[in-house]
């Protein structure tokens, strides 16, 4: 099925794009948002999986991830944008577009949903446990109870968290997008109320007796987390001329 209308979810890692997916998809009016354009980039293998027609792997997207009122929905992460435009700017037809032309001839009335956190040192502290304990949501089991802390590690995610939202930050900029804002902190103490915002934003009709849809997944911050956080906050200014935070 062709979409009527689309919207991407631009997030970063840790900012809780894998509940606000399930959140929106459980509405069963606003697309099944999924994470297809990440291609398996390593520093290996920076290309990707190769894909020998991204034409028609995009269509098999559109196809699964459209919800029959016409609404698409996928969620994509700031640290693969580029590779993403690349990938669709291959396609036969688009590469002399405008990169707004290009999305749109796939992605038609194209809204953009930017998640972000933030704490972005809770963020990344978040990232490090995930990373040694490879438990992301809730529903996964960890495979390292005895993860440790290792304050380079964080201070190296942290600048990529902020790598990653630049991307984004140019994106809009470059291309004058005023994205629909969501803030982390905010959209987990109100789930329901931000599900049904954003249906409002993209201007998607809900039946009459709509209820927005339950958590499916539960926050894995815990008092180890907490301790971290601090942590690294005396170890990060240890050399400043003052502590700021």
């Amino acid at each position: 099925m062709r979409p009527g209308k689309s919207y991407f979810i631009c997030f970063t890692v840790r900012s809780g794009s894998t509940l606000l997916s399930q959140l929106l998809a459980d509405t069963g009016i606003a697309g099944r948002p999924k994470e297809r354009f990440y291609h398996n980039i390593t520093p290996e293998a920076p290309r990707g999986d190769t894909i020998p027609d991204y034409r028609a792997y995009v269509e098999r997207v559109l196809a699964a991830d459209t919800t029959p009122n016409g609404v698409f929905g996928s969620k994509v992460g700031g640290g693969y944008w580029n590779d993403f435009v690349r990938r669709l700017r291959s396609i036969d037809g688009c590469a002399d577009l405008p990169l707004r032309g290009a999305l749109h001839r796939f992605f038609p009335d194209l809204h953009y949903l930017h998640l972000t956190r933030r704490n972005k040192v809770r963020q990344a502290v978040s990232h490090w446990l995930a990373i040694q304990t490879d438990r992301w949501s809730s529903a996964d089991a960890a495979r390292n109870p005895e993860p440790r802390y290792d304050f380079a590690a964080i201070d190296h995610l942290l600048q990529e968290i902020i790598i990653r939202e630049a991307v984004w930050a140019e994106h809009f900029s470059e291309h004058g997008i005023q994205p629909y804002a969501i803030t982390y902190e905010d959209f987990v103490q109100h789930p329901a109320e931000t599900v049904c915002a954003i249906l409002e934003y993209l201007d998607i009709e809900r039946p009459a007796d709509f209820t927005p849809p339950a958590p499916a997944y539960q926050r894995l911050s815990d008092d180890r987390s907490e301790v971290w956080l601090q942590r690294f906050r005396r170890e990060k200014q240890r050399d400043f001329w003052t502590e700021f935070w």
